[in-house]
């Protein structure tokens, strides 16, 4: 089983996916030009001849994903919210956070 995150923004689309253990094991950024449909397909396309036989789960965030969670009939998250739920998760003890977006980190880890 792996675990796919993917954010449609107003100029990316980043995936990220983590095995069981929840650990990540491979990530994507990449610009989509304005055609989101696309690099989404493209981003699919490559997740799906590299991870051939898993089982997977999938949510969709950011401020291009709800139309194309629609579409796809793919979960869609809210970003502020799956940022709060992260920070809960494995950073509970955090008494503010800021997200600005917009900033990729070194080998993709965003």
């Amino acid at each position: 089983m792996i675990h796919i995150g993917l954010d449609v923004g107003s100029t990316t689309v980043k995936v990220v996916i983590m095995n069981e253990e929840l650990n990540i094991i491979y990530t994507s950024y990449q610009r989509h030009y304005s055609d989101t449909r696309k690099t989404i397909y493209e981003a699919l396309k490559q997740i799906t001849e590299k991870f051939v036989n898993e089982e997977i789960t999938i949510a969709l965030t950011g401020s291009g994903a709800l139309s194309i969670s629609e579409y796809l009939g793919m979960d869609f998250i809210q970003e502020v919210v799956s940022c709060k739920r992260a920070i809960e998760k494995y950073i509970p003890k955090t008494d503010v956070a800021i997200e600005l977006g917009r900033r990729r980190c070194k080998n993709n880890i965003f």
